[in-house]
């Protein structure tokens, strides 16, 4: 199995991940969402070899069309015929963030390229790979729009996704009992990030285990509506931000470490 990288944009907006990637023969900022569909502005879309296949927007306040993108590049992985929605452009244009970033991406690469390769890396040390080789067949069961893996917490066994368009990892009040309030440094984070104080807890390590390795992510917001489902687990950027990780998507398998 032979991996390219993909180089990751230095411009930042909360804690998502942009990489840089081509549609077409065209250079663009793309931000990694693990959920939902791949995303162009009509404005972007003007100018790319692309096919509709709605000839009218199916959602007319959001100008969704779907299409076939003629070519697309990550890294040295080339794809041809990729399936994109088409959308107005204030869709992929969200307002500044809490630091007066702006929002650099001008694609959102979402599940339904994502689902179909293997991704690593370890964005400390600004690694950022695509598997282009061996490629095996998709064994993912059910229809999940994100990946969802599963790993130990409390000596339990819980399912988990991952969400990269959250910048915070978020978990069930039921879970969240065993964690610890925030400290002074961490609650200044949790103030600039806006985040109601009152449904952020703190622990400096808030421990699961995936492959017998123990990761430790540092902060987490409760979400009651989590309570007793199926998943109770949801891992932000947060989680690819502060580990070194692989998504092997087509066989619905996922490892970390610190």
């Amino acid at each position: 199995m032979d991996f390219s990288p993909i180089p990751i944009s230095d411009q930042k907006y909360l804690n998502y991940i942009f990489i840089g990637i081509l549609v077409g023969n065209k250079p663009v900022t793309a931000m990694f969402d693990t959920r939902g569909n791949t995303l162009i502005p009509q404005s972007l879309a003007d100018e790319l070899d692309l096919t509709y296949i709605d000839q009218e927007p199916i959602d007319s306040e959001k100008g969704f069309r779907r299409a076939k993108l003629a070519s697309m590049s990550l890294g040295d992985l080339k794809l041809e015929g990729v399936p994109v929605v088409v959308c107005k452009d204030q869709v992929v244009k969200l307002a500044n963030d809490t630091f007066g970033n702006p929002f650099p991406a001008q694609v959102i690469l979402g599940w339904n390229i994502i689902s179909q390769f293997v991704f690593r890396g370890d964005l400390r040390k600004n690694q950022f790979e695509v598997q282009i080789s061996d490629f095996k067949e998709n064994k993912r069961k059910g229809k999940e729009n994100t990946p969802v893996f599963k790993l130990i917490f409390n000596k339990k066994t819980y399912k988990a996704a991952i969400d990269t368009s959250r910048p915070l990892t978020i978990i069930s009040e039921n879970l969240a009992k065993d964690l610890k309030p925030a400290d002074d440094e961490v609650d200044k984070t949790i103030s600039m990030l806006g985040i109601d104080h009152d449904e952020v807890i703190y622990e400096s390590k808030f421990a699961f285990t995936i492959d017998d390795n123990i990761v430790n992510i540092p902060t987490t917001q409760v979400e009651k509506d989590l309570n007793d489902k199926e998943i109770q687990i949801v891992f932000g950027a947060d989680l690819l931000r502060n580990t070194t990780w692989a998504m092997y998507n087509p066989l619905g398998y996922f490892r970390a470490r610190n």
